[in-house]
C-alpha cells in the first residue's frame, strides 16, 4: 500500500510540473513594455509635428531671404552668411494665428530671438490636438543652419501633462524636401519618468505629412526600455500609414507597425498580444 501511495503522489507531482510548464507561455510582462511601443511614437510624432508647425513656414525664408542667403551657397561649399535670428522669431510669431488653430486660440510674441506662445485648446496640422499651456522657443544660427530650442510650461495635450522640452536643427535645403534632426527629453509625465529621444523628420512643404526616424530609451519606476521607430509616416487627420517601432526591454523585445488603421497590436516576447486604439 505504501507503494502505491508514492506512486501517487509521483505521478501527482510529475502532473504538476506539466502544469505549470504548459503556463510558461503566459508569462507576465509588466504593462510599461507594451506602453512603450504604444506612447513612444507617440511623442516622436508630437516632436515632429512641432518642427513642422515652427520650420515649414520659415524654412525658405531663413535659408534664402534672411541674411542674404543665396540657394547656391550650400551647393558652393561655402559658407553661409548669418542669419537673422531676431527676424525669424518675429516671423514665428506672426505666422501663430495660421499655424494653431482655431483663429485666436494662440498667442505669440517675438522678443529678440525669443518666442512665447500661449495656447487655449489649440490645434496644429498631422497629430497636435487641444494644445493649452505656454511654450518658449530660442531660435539660434548654427552656421548658417536654424536652430531651435523649446521648452514648456504648464503645457497639456489631449488633456494629459506634457514635458516639452527638445532641439530642433535644420539641414540645408534639397529642392521641396524638407529635414530637421531633433534631440528631445519631451514625454508625458503620467506615462514616463524620463525619455530622451534622438530623430531624423522629414516632410515636402506644405504637404501637412512627415516620416520619422528615431531612437529613444525611457524609464519608469525601475524598468527601462530602448525604442527604435523606422520610417513612421504621418498626414494631418490621418492615422500613421506605415512604419515599425521595436522595444528591447530586459525580458526580451516587444514591437508593432503601422497600416494606416486605427488600432495597433503590440507582441511581446512570448508572442503574446495587446490592442491599442489610435487617437487619429
Amino acid at each position: 500500500m505504501g507503494g502505491i501511495m508514492k506512486k501517487m503522489k509521483w505521478a501527482l507531482g510529475f502532473l504538476s510540473l506539466l502544469a505549470t510548464a504548459g503556463c510558461s507561455d503566459d508569462a507576465y510582462y509588466d504593462p510599461y513594455y507594451y506602453d512603450t511601443v504604444y506612447y513612444d511614437p507617440y511623442y516622436g510624432s508630437y516632436d515632429a509635428a512641432w518642427s513642422y508647425a515652427w520650420v515649414d513656414p520659415v524654412y525658405g525664408y531663413w535659408y534664402y531671404n534672411i541674411g542674404g542667403v543665396l540657394a547656391q551657397s550650400t551647393a558652393s561649399g561655402q559658407p553661409q552668411a548669418p542669419v537673422d535670428v531676431n527676424a525669424a522669431a518675429t516671423q514665428l510669431a506672426a505666422n501663430a494665428s495660421s499655424t494653431f488653430t482655431p483663429a485666436g486660440c494662440a498667442t505669440a510674441t517675438a522678443s529678440a530671438a525669443t518666442v512665447n506662445y500661449t495656447f487655449n485648446n489649440c490645434s496644429a496640422q498631422t497629430t497636435l490636438q487641444q494644445l493649452s499651456g505656454n511654450v518658449q522657443l530660442v531660435l539660434a544660427d548654427n552656421q548658417g543652419q536654424l536652430g531651435i530650442t523649446a521648452t514648456s510650461s504648464n503645457l497639456t495635450i489631449n488633456g494629459a501633462p506634457y514635458n516639452l522640452s527638445m532641439q530642433i536643427v535644420g539641414a540645408p535645403p534639397d529642392g521641396n524636401q524638407r529635414q530637421v534632426t531633433i534631440t528631445s527629453n519631451s514625454y508625458s509625465p503620467d506615462r514616463f519618468d524620463t525619455r530622451s529621444s534622438q530623430s531624423t523628420v522629414k516632410w515636402v512643404t506644405g504637404s501637412g505629412c512627415f516620416t520619422l526616424d528615431s531612437q529613444s530609451t525611457s524609464t519608469r519606476n525601475s524598468l527601462n526600455s530602448t525604442t527604435n521607430v523606422s520610417g513612421y509616416q504621418r498626414c494631418a487627420n490621418q492615422c500613421p500609414s506605415a512604419g515599425s517601432v521595436t522595444t528591447q526591454t530586459s525580458q526580451g523585445t516587444f514591437s508593432s507597425s503601422f497600416d494606416g488603421s486605427d488600432t495597433i497590436e503590440v507582441t511581446g516576447p512570448g508572442g503574446d498580444t495587446q490592442s491599442f486604439s489610435l487617437d487619429c
